[in-house]
């Protein structure tokens, strides 16, 4: 499974990358995320247990985030769950007047036989598309309201 979804916000990229990569502000952002706990902090890794509701079923994972303000990239590799081992990469890109951002989704179920066509059917379409496009545009309204805000 592999999917790209992309917008265009009305901030600077450092506004977007800063709530972008502040997991535990995200359950305030969408209600779909319920809660989330640190499990360890380091100045450019921080991992982490998140709980929610994706479509009306519940989910948990842990993932770890990796953090690079000097290029405007966010890497997030879920390590425990039903997506573990699904890579997922923010891209932030400066614009003249705020950012494209783009999120990248890359998961293939490790089961044997079923695990791509489970990934590209089933958690794929239904599962992470729903969510990611739900997540960027939470960011993209939080960080266009602290723009309009910050005028």
């Amino acid at each position: 499974m592999h999917t790209t979804h992309s917008a265009f916000v009305s901030a600077p990229p450092e506004a977007v990358f800063s709530l972008a990569a502040d997991v535990e502000a995200w359950p305030r952002l969408l209600q779909a995320y319920r809660w989330c706990r640190i499990l360890e902090r380091t100045p450019d890794r921080l991992v982490f247990e998140m709980g929610g509701v994706i479509r009306g079923w519940p989910a948990r994972w842990t993932a770890a985030q990796e953090r690079d303000p000097a290029t405007n990239r966010l890497v997030f590799s879920h390590l425990q769950g039903l997506t573990r081992g699904m890579r997922v990469e923010w891209r932030l890109q400066r614009q003249p007047r705020g950012t494209t951002v783009t999120l990248i989704h890359d998961l293939v179920m490790p089961w044997p036989l079923v695990g791509r066509l489970v990934s590209d059917v089933i958690v794929g379409p239904i599962f992470i598309d729903w969510i990611a496009r739900q997540t960027l545009q939470a960011v993209k309204q939080a960080a266009e309201s602290a723009q309009r805000g910050a005028r």
